[in-house]
């Protein structure tokens, strides 16, 4: 943790002075559908792109942020968007976003795998769907958690039950790196080998294509597959030689902004309707229409879980 908090403060600051923030707000883009796939390199995507021969057109595209929360409060925070409904396997949403968009759909909290540390790629793509069905004439945003850790493709690396179960707490407090064990700290010492580290990677990021891009097909509308961020894997943040892992937020380089933009084929646009009140009722959820202290206080506990799960921890 210290070295993300170094890296974010100290770092980050520096860069902004120079550079300033030259990444894109995804609300301002051209789509119907928005498909975020969480820490997803450019240069990852564009492997799977190529091999599979994926039907459609992929360009590059500037992200606002270098992590989860710098994404969601870069593009989000303090607007209102009563023409998108947004279905996130993210728990980092809930402490950051407030009434944004027309309803907000949150599988993180009923349909989390505790086996697996996360909430698995075939139970959003199902949730989307229903979200879809439920407000046709609204954008929508279906944020997956993959290829984010914990990994889950094909190949897999061993990591500690007690962290995998606690990743959620680990999450929301953006400290991964301190957790005794974990993935990208053993990367970082050496302890894996980058190149079964990536395969790792490249598998879990398989996993959520093999939901993401049918359900890109089936939705009407112009679709996007795109990412919040990316990672690093040991490159050099300018204009220091530091080595960065993971994606520690405010930095700006290649590996951490620049993220895929993939345009599935598509033969109609919906028709969007882009006024009126938020709904009395979300799409079904625990705390939908709870909003006692006592709902906000489980709310918390279970942000707080989940991102443990995820690998932020205190």
């Amino acid at each position: 943790m210290r070295r993300q908090l170094l890296l974010s403060s100290v770092l980050g600051p520096i860069q902004k002075r120079i550079r300033g923030n030259d990444g894109e707000y995804v609300m301002d883009a051209d789509w119907d559908n928005l498909i975020i796939l969480d820490g997803c390199r450019y240069d990852l995507f564009t492997q799977i792109y190529a091999k599979n021969s994926l039907d459609g057109e992929l360009s590059r595209f500037q992200s606002r942020g270098s992590s989860s929360p710098e994404f969601l409060s870069e593009n989000f925070e303090g607007r209102t968007h009563n023409d998108t409904v947004y279905v996130t396997a993210n728990p980092h949403e809930k402490r950051i976003l407030d009434d944004t968009f027309y309803d907000t759909d949150r599988p993180w909290i009923d349909d989390w795998d505790d086996e697996a540390g996360t909430v698995l790629p075939a139970v959003l793509s199902e949730r989307a769907r229903s979200a879809h069905d439920t407000y046709p004439n609204k954008r929508l945003i279906a944020h997956f958690m993959q290829p984010h850790v914990p990994f889950i493709g094909e190949t897999q690396l061993d990591v500690d039950s007690e962290i995998t179960s606690g990743l959620r707490d680990m999450m929301l407090e953006d400290s991964m790196d301190d957790a005794p064990g974990f993935v990208w700290e053993e990367l970082q010492n050496g302890d894996i080998e980058e190149g079964v580290f990536w395969e790792a990677y490249r598998d879990n990021l398989i996993r959520v294509l093999e939901e993401a891009v049918p359900l890109a097909k089936d939705l009407p509308g112009k679709t996007v597959i795109t990412a919040d961020h990316g990672n690093a894997l040991g490159e050099w943040a300018t204009p220091f030689p530091v080595p960065v892992y993971f994606h520690p937020t405010n930095i700006r380089m290649p590996e951490l902004n620049t993220v895929p933009w993939f345009v599935p084929p598509y033969t109609e646009r919906k028709q969007i309707v882009r006024s009126g009140d938020a709904p009395a009722e979300a799409i079904e959820t625990p705390t939908a229409a709870d909003e006692s202290a006592e709902s906000d206080e489980s709310d918390e506990s279970a942000v707080e879980e989940r991102l443990s799960a995820l690998g932020y921890a205190d």
